[in-house]
C-alpha cells in the first residue's frame, strides 16, 4: 500500500482538477539477531576471520546495519574490516536485512565486546535497535606462566598434603608437564592426574624438598615456555649419631658428639658445661663438645638436646669409667682361673680314689666280700 494516491475533479466545460499524495507505511522491525563465529579465532590467522552474523527481520522500508567494538562504529577499511550486507523483501512485502563483518583480532581482543545496530524509518525520523553484546573466542598462545605452591599451612611439613599449581594465559589452556630437579637430570612427573596444570603431592618428606618445573606446551602453535618454583619442606629435628657408650678416665678431656637432621636448622643444647663446636656435616648439624671428665659427669653422663620451631629431639650419652671397667675385668679373671684350679682339684681326687679302687667303675669293678 505505499505508494502515490491520485485524486481527479471534473467540472464539465470547466475542465479537471486533481490532486496526489504519497502513502508512507512504516513497520519497525525486530530486535536485531547477533550470532559470534563457532569454534574460535586465531590471532595467527592467515586471512581475515569472520566475527559475527547480525539478522533483523521484518522491516518496512529497507533499513541498514552498523557494527559496532567496545562502544564503538566500525567502518569499512580495505583488507582489514569488512561488512558484507543482503537486502532480502519476504512475501509479506516486508525486508530482512542480514551483515556479516570481518576484521582481524588480536590478542587484547579476548575482552572486547562486539554488537550490531539495526537503523530504520519511523514517520520519517530515523530510528535504531541495537543487539546484545557478544564476546569472542580468541586463540592465542601462552605469554606469561606463573608456578606456585599451595599447602594448607604457610609452613609446608613433613606430612603434609602440597599442590604445585601451573597458570597460563595462553587460550586455548596449553599442556602441562611437571619435572623435578634431580642433580643435573629433570624427573618426569607428569601423571594423568597431574592434568590441568596441577600436580598434587601426597604425604610429603625431606626428600620431597627441590626445584619442580613447569612446561607449558601451545597446541596453537607449538611454543613452549617453562617456570621453576622451590619446594622446602620442613621436618622436626632427628638425632642420627652419638658418641655413646663412652669409655673415659676421670679428668680426662674428651670429645662429646651429637649430629642431628632437621629443617629449619635446629639449636644444639648441651646438659653439661664445655666449649662447643657446631658445623655442617652432609646437610646434617654436628656439634662438638670439648669437656673435661669430673666425678658427677660420670655418673649422670651428658644429653644432647636439638630443638627447632617444628619439635625437640633428645639423646643420652652414657659415659664409662676405663678404670672400674677394668678392674671388673680383672676380678671376672681371676674368678674364672680359681674356678679352673678348683675343677682340676676335683678331678685329680676322682682319678686318685679310682685307682684305689674307692670307687666302682661299671660291672668289672665289683669285688667278693
Amino acid at each position: 500500500d505505499a505508494r502515490t494516491f491520485m485524486c481527479q475533479v471534473g467540472a464539465g466545460s470547466y475542465g479537471m482538477g486533481e490532486s496526489s499524495t504519497e502513502l508512507r507505511v512504516y513497520k519497525v522491525p525486530k530486535t536485531p539477531e547477533i550470532e559470534p563465529s563457532s569454534g574460535g579465532i586465531s590471532v595467527r590467522s592467515n586471512e581475515v576471520p569472520e566475527i559475527a552474523k547480525c539478522l533483523s527481520r521484518n522491516s518496512f522500508p529497507p533499513p541498514n546495519i552498523t557494527w559496532h567494538k567496545n562502544g564503538e562504529q566500525l567502518h569499512p577499511k580495505e583488507n582489514e574490516v569488512m561488512m558484507q550486507s543482503t537486502l532480502t523483501r519476504e512475501s509479506s512485502g516486508l525486508y530482512t536485512v542480514s551483515s556479516v563483518l570481518y576484521a582481524p583480532v588480536t590478542r587484547e581482543d579476548r575482552h572486547s565486546r562486539y554488537h550490531c545496530t539495526v537503523h530504520y524509518w519511523l514517520r520519517g525520523q530515523q530510528h535504531a535497535l541495537e543487539s546484545q553484546e557478544v564476546k569472542l573466542n580468541i586463540f592465542y598462545s601462552t605469554k606469561h606462566l606463573k608456578m606456585q605452591v599451595v599447602s594448607s599451612s604457610a609452613l609446608v611439613k613433613e606430612g603434609d598434603n602440597v599442590t604445585l599449581v601451573c597458570e597460563a594465559d595462553g587460550n586455548p589452556p596449553p599442556v602441562f608437564s611437571f619435572f623435578k630437579k634431580n642433580l643435573d637430570e629433570w624427573q618426569d612427573l607428569s601423571s594423568p592426574e597431574s592434568e590441568g596444570g596441577v600436580l598434587n603431592l601426597h604425604d610429603v618428606n625431606k626428600s620431597s624438598s627441590g626445584t619442580y618445573r613447569c612446561q607449558s606446551l601451545d597446541l596453537d602453535d607449538l611454543s613452549q615456555k617453562e617456570e621453576d618454583v622451590d619446594l622446602v619442606v620442613n621436618w622436626k629435628p632427628r638425632i642420627v649419631a652419638i658418641s655413646s657408650p663412652l669409655y673415659v678416665r676421670q679428668d680426662e678431656v674428651v670429645n662429646l658428639t651429637c649430629k642431628a637432621i632437621a629443617f629449619p636448622r635446629p639449636t644444639v643444647q648441651w646438659s653439661i658445661n664445655g666449649t662447643a663446636h657446631e658445623y655442617m656435616d652432609n646437610q646434617h648439624i654436628a656439634s662438638n663438645l670439648t669437656v673435661r671428665v669430673s666425678h658427677d659427669l660420670l655418673q649422670a653422663g651428658a644429653k644432647c638436646r636439638v630443638s627447632n620451631t617444628l619439635g625437640v629431639s633428645e639423646k643420652h650419652i652414657q659415659l664409662v669409667d676405663q678404670k672400674s671397667t677394668a678392674e671388673s675385668q680383672g676380678v671376672i679373671i681371676v674368678a674364672i682361673i680359681v674356678a679352673i684350679l678348683v675343677v682340676a682339684v676335683l678331678g685329680a681326687v676322682i682319678y686318685f680314689l679310682h685307682k684305689k679302687g674307692k670307687i666302682p667303675c661299671g660291672r668289672a669293678g665289683k669285688q667278693d666280700m
